[in-house]
């Protein structure tokens, strides 16, 4: 063969291997799958939730054709939203399929596995906290999802190369779970969490507040068409239940004096101890174990109480010389969460990725 010849057939060798590399490393495509767990931690409760509880998971692009492992971050969801908050939204880059892939095509962040429970309640959300009335779902997340996902998937099961995070009641429930169970998780990311306290909107000043207090059924609490008043009842059934107590089965820490609204201290000591920013002195030394803490609040968030509440729950870190980062930015409960300018792609992700052991 004429050696024009020789390296006319080496160029179109190496094009072909080269096409070749390109169709196995660039491919394969990520792909988002609905799974369901039929859970223990929520069978025969009160309140009558439904056990089986669909789960969506995110698998990279190199899940599929590898026998590689992954770390895992569990993205849990707000009050009255379900796992369709992450994956519902067909708009390019709303949803958490389109940013992970973009995120790892540029080198952003790397490959990893992401878990969508639903956790949505019967009254709009879990808390996932547990509760004898909605169920156990601390022991759901913390347990069950773990164990089902890292027996069906190819995890890396070791809490360096697990992260928690969530948006609003998640942000919460990431915040709190990364708190108590420090040998499941080592990073926690709170976007807008819904730290409950008694500031803000949640305050007996607020009509919303005696309008929730005073409804004696569900028909009656829905006229006021009032998110404080409906979400009173939902952290009401996490914080402070009451299975003695139809047909709220839960007790608010306000209640009505005459025709004054007073504290209830029983189930108001209750909602204290799930305030993060008391609950930060109990697990002070779980906090420390934890790799990376962040949290973020818009200024702008139409339910004062979570940026007041996030705030606090900083300044209270910063006294107990724990480590975290705290960013409060110019914006909504939600209108800077999505996009690519947005921060779900340029600082949830990164942050966790960052943290997580490969």
């Amino acid at each position: 063969m004429k050696k024009e010849n020789v390296r006319v057939f080496k160029k179109f060798q190496l094009v072909i291997l080269l096409a070749l590399i390109n169709a196995l490393c660039f491919g394969q495509k990520s792909e988002v799958i609905l799974d369901s767990i039929n859970s223990k931690s929520i069978g025969k409760t009160i309140t009558q939730e439904d056990p089986v509880r669909k789960i969506a998971i995110y698998l990279p692009p190199g899940y599929a054709n590898s026998t590689k492992r992954f770390p895992v971050l569990y993205l849990l969801h707000g009050i009255g939203d379900d796992y369709t908050e992450f994956t519902g939204d067909t708009i390019k880059n709303n949803n958490i399929r389109d940013l992970m892939d973009m995120g790892i095509a540029a080198n952003k962040f790397g490959e990893m596995i992401i878990v969508m429970p639903n956790e949505k309640t019967n009254w709009f959300g879990s808390f996932y906290t547990n509760s004898s009335v909605t169920g156990s779902w601390a022991d759901f997340t913390t347990h069950e999802l773990v164990n089902f996902i890292d027996t069906k998937f190819r995890t890396m099961a070791n809490p360096d190369s697990r992260a928690i995070a969530g948006h609003s009641m998640g942000g919460y429930g990431a915040l709190t779970l990364a708190m108590t169970h420090p040998g499941i998780f080592s990073v926690a990311y709170g976007m807008n969490a819904a730290l409950v306290c008694f500031c803000g909107e949640i305050t007996p000043g607020n009509p919303a507040v005696q309008k929730s207090v005073k409804a004696k059924t569900y028909e009656e609490l829905m006229t006021t068409q009032n998110a404080i008043s409906f979400g009173l009842l939902t952290v009401a059934q996490a914080f402070s239940p009451n299975p003695k107590r139809p047909p709220f089965f839960a007790d608010y820490p306000f209640k009505m004096q005459g025709t004054k609204l007073v504290i209830n201290t029983t189930a108001y000591n209750q909602w204290q101890a799930k305030n993060p920013v008391q609950m930060a002195e109990k697990y002070n030394g779980n906090l420390l174990k934890l790799k990376a803490i962040k949290f973020d609040s818009g200024n702008e968030d139409e339910y004062h109480f979570i940026v007041i509440n996030n705030r606090s729950f900083s300044k209270k870190l910063t006294e107990l010389q724990i480590p975290h980062e705290f960013e409060e930015y110019n914006g909504d409960h939600r209108n800077r969460l999505w996009g690519k300018e947005g921060r779900i792609y340029n600082d949830v992700l990164p942050f966790i990725f960052e943290h997580l052991e490969k």
